[in-house]
This record gives structure tokens, C-alpha cells and sequence, in this order.
């Protein structure tokens, strides 16, 4: 006997016009807490590494959100040798299965979700507890994709933001990030990290450099620093010498950042670790608790974003009736 298996297939246009920045924000929001409350499991990332210089990676990236009964995976790519007209990653897929059955309903184009959910989510998010009230200029270091989503989420989070300093060693980049945002906030362009981040309360890098480009002793008393690559681009004492630092999931970040083989010779602690977003978001832990104290955020990112984001994205869609269903039976 056959039963059905209907699967609605959401491709990457469809994703792009399901969902604003602000949905984005309060789904990640929402996470977040879920994970302080002890809500959702997700299993450490193990990536398989492939091709020249074994520089290539594909990852699956597990979720399970007990709190909205949902079971999902993330299959990501990124390539740093990629073949020639193909982004370094693009087209990972998101795989929704329902908790009652273990059934699939949904396969999503995840690219755009990585974007909305990374800069413009988790690094918002945490600035919305970790930055101070009074914040009034940004600075984002990096302006690719996921730099212009963290520039509209902020805009959209932060009203009080009457300057943006956006940094990128690309002249393009930046022209192109001034007459998107132009008409929001005032803009000030550079291709100097140091001038860019030296005046900002709000500090978010969102680069793929793979040395510090941004030192602590630029940041102000009072500064907030986003990493989205942990220590990456970012300088290790700060892990050290900010008055606070937070990870996103003390589960998935020790392996990802403190125990990273790429960051071995930073020697990172726990014991510097002050919270994880989760449980500063649930209330278990303090976050900013004066105005001039430096805090620091890194996180490399967590299946279960993707995986409430693209749940959202499908009820969308199935009142939409956007997308294709598919009988897999």
C-alpha cells in the first residue's frame, strides 16, 4: 500500500518575496529564546571536507524545535575552488520533516535564508540585547549579501541609527551600498577598517577574510561587535579584553569556535565566555548591563534559524499556494 508524500518545493525567487527583514527578526528572536529555555536540540556540525587543498566543505546542519514540532536539516555548500560562475556557495537546500510522522513537507532554496537569518537575524538580534539603547552609529565591515541584509535589518530594528559607516575594500561595494540606503540613514563610505569602526557604538562584520582586519584597541567604551565569523576577521584578545563576551549556543560554538582547528593558536577559553544568546534572550543570563562596556558577540550560525525561518516561509506559501507540491510515493 502507497501513502502519499506531498512535498511543496520553494524555489529561491519564491523564498526572496515570502518574508520581510522584520519577519526575519522576530523568528530568530523567538529562536533564541526557545534555545535559553532548553526548547531545541541541535546536534554539533560536522563538516566533510573535499577538493584542492581540501578546501571545499559540505555540511548538514540538524535541528530539532520541540517548541514548534518541527524537524529539519540544512544542506549548506561552500566552496572555496568553485567552478568558474558559481558563487562560492549557493544553492543549499533546507528539508522540513514533521515531528508526529518524521514525514518531509518541504524543500526549500536555503541560500536567501542563510542571508536573512545571519547578519540580518542573529547579528540584529544580539545587538538588541548586547548594544546600548542610545547606539547611533553603525558600522558594518563587508558589504556583500549578507552585509546589505544586516544594514536593512538594522534600519528596520534600530531607528534611533542616524549614521552608517560601511567599510569594503571594494570602491563598487560601497557606491552600490550608498544608493540603496541613501534616502534612510547618512552614509559615510571607507576602505580602512580602523576609520570606519573608531567612532561606532555598533560594530558588524560580516567578511571573508581569514585574519583579524579589525583590532580592539579601535573600539570605543561602550562599543558593541558583532562577529559572524568568531575570530576569523575579527581580533582573538577581544575575547579577552572586552568587558563581556557572548557566543550564540555554548554547544555548538565551543566546537566551532573555541575548540576550532583554524583558531588553535588564539588558545580561546571558556572560561571568557560570559553567556550565550539563548540564555540571555530567556533571561537566565545579564547582558549590557552599563553603557560603557565593550561586548562582544560571535556565533557561527545554527541549523535551527534556518529551520525556523523556512518553517515560516512555507506557511507562507502553502496560503500563497506558492510553490510546487510533489507526491514522492
Amino acid at each position: 500500500m502507497s501513502y502519499p508524500i506531498n512535498v511543496r518545493v520553494i524555489s529561491k525567487s519564491e523564498v526572496e518575496n515570502l518574508v520581510t527583514p522584520e519577519d526575519v527578526l522576530e523568528v530568530v528572536d523567538e529562536t533564541f529564546k526557545a534555545l535559553g529555555s532548553g526548547q531545541i536540540y541541535h546536534p554539533v556540525k560536522e563538516p566533510m571536507w573535499m577538493g584542492k587543498e581540501n578546501a571545499n566543505m559540505l555540511l548538514a546542519m540538524p535541528a530539532h524545535l520541540r517548541n514548534k514540532k518541527i524537524v529539519g536539516v540544512k544542506w549548506v555548500n561552500m566552496f572555496t575552488f568553485q567552478q568558474e560562475g558559481i558563487p562560492s556557495s549557493y544553492g543549499n537546500i533546507l528539508l522540513l520533516s514533521r515531528e508526529e510522522n518524521g514525514q518531509p513537507y518541504a524543500v526549500i532554496e536555503a541560500t536567501p535564508i542563510t542571508t536573512m537569518r545571519t547578519a540580518g537575524g542573529h547579528g540584529v538580534i544580539a545587538a538588541k540585547y548586547l548594544a546600548k539603547e542610545s547606539s547611533e552609529i553603525l558600522t558594518v565591515v563587508g558589504c556583500g549579501a549578507e552585509g546589505w541584509a544586516g544594514i536593512r535589518s538594522f534600519l528596520a530594528a534600530f531607528p534611533g541609527l542616524r549614521r552608517l559607516r560601511v567599510c569594503d575594500k571594494n570602491p563598487a561595494a560601497l557606491e552600490n551600498v550608498k544608493k540603496e540606503f541613501k534616502d534612510r540613514i547618512e552614509i559615510e563610505t571607507f576602505t580602512k577598517a580602523e576609520e570606519a569602526v573608531a567612532p561606532a557604538d555598533i560594530v558588524l562584520l560580516v567578511t571573508t577574510a581569514r585574519k583579524p582586519v579589525v583590532m580592539y584597541e579601535w573600539l570605543k567604551k561602550g562599543a558593541f561587535v558583532s562577529g559572524l565569523y568568531s575570530f576569523n576577521d575579527l581580533d582573538p584578545e577581544c575575547s579577552r579584553k572586552a568587558d563581556k563576551w557572548y557566543l550564540g549556543s555554548k554547544e555548538t560554538d565551543y566546537h566551532q569556535i573555541i575548540k576550532a582547528p583554524q583558531l588553535a593558536d588564539y588558545h580561546l577559553s571558556m572560561d571568557n565566555v560570559k553567556g550565550d544568546l539563548g540564555e540571555v534572550a530567556a533571561g537566565k543570563c545579564a547582558g549590557r548591563e552599563s553603557d560603557d562596556e565593550i561586548i562582544v558577540y560571535t556565533h557561527m550560525g545554527m541549523g535551527a534559524l534556518d529551520v525556523a525561518v523556512g518553517d515560516l516561509i512555507y506557511r507562507r506559501a502553502v496560503e500563497q499556494s506558492i510553490g510546487k507540491v510533489i507526491d514522492l510515493s
